[in-house]
């Protein structure tokens, strides 16, 4: 009866010390994907970065690209240059006689077509600004970031999709129209793959968290 109680004694201290080791190796493992992540991303950021800066200035420029394009069509200013057969339209450089826009002059193209897709890649570059802000901070994996993630790949399923079935509703969708939607859907599948091994990165990185 003793011995037997020695065994199960002897039972579980081996099964305590069998946990213990699996939750130190579980640390170990944890700190060194920890490390390799800091490793790594001390060469991402400066990089993330550099594109974060490009992208805001990206966002700025179609922004002030639309919001000059519609004074300039609204109002009629001294920069629009209408074809005789009122077909055409060329928006010329401020302050010089230089073509910079050009369209087809009906109200159909200019509101549903031309103007929106500036403000629409204004919005764009600083959505994907936000991703790379993601990569610039002390923690990477932060519910901030995947929320930035999760906006930029919902974005990018919807809004040209939408943009794409309003233009073959009203008129007919060229080739170029197909492609680039074509190519926000593939960049917002590749978002959303990075997104999800954000949200597993998150659940570790919590898991961690708690042992420690």
């Amino acid at each position: 009866m003793y011995a037997g109680r020695d065994t199960f004694a002897d039972c579980l201290n081996s099964f305590q010390t069998f946990i213990f080791l699996i939750n130190y190796c579980f640390t170990i493992i944890n700190y060194t994907f920890a490390d390799i992540i800091a490793n790594k991303m001390n060469t991402v950021k400066p990089i993330a970065k550099l594109l974060l800066y490009i992208s805001r200035l990206l966002a700025g420029i179609y922004f002030l690209t639309f919001v000059y394009a519609l004074v300039t069509l609204v109002f009629k200013s001294d920069s629009l240059r209408v074809s005789a057969g009122l077909k055409q339209f060329e928006i010329l450089f401020p302050l010089t006689h230089t073509p910079f826009l050009l369209g087809f002059y009906n109200g159909q193209y200019i509101w549903l077509e031309f103007l929106p897709i500036f403000i629409l890649y204004a919005l764009f570059f600083l959505l994907l600004s936000y991703v790379f802000f993601t990569f610039t901070q002390p923690k990477l994996f932060t519910h901030k970031g995947y929320n930035y993630l999760r906006i930029f790949y919902l974005a990018n399923f919807t809004v040209p999709a939408l943009m794409l079935v309003l233009t073959e509703l009203l008129s007919e969708a060229s080739f170029d129209a197909w492609a680039i939607t074509g190519f926000h859907i593939l960049l917002g599948i590749f978002i959303f793959f990075m997104a999800a091994i954000f949200e597993q990165g998150l659940k570790i990185q919590n898991e961690q968290d708690l042992i420690i």
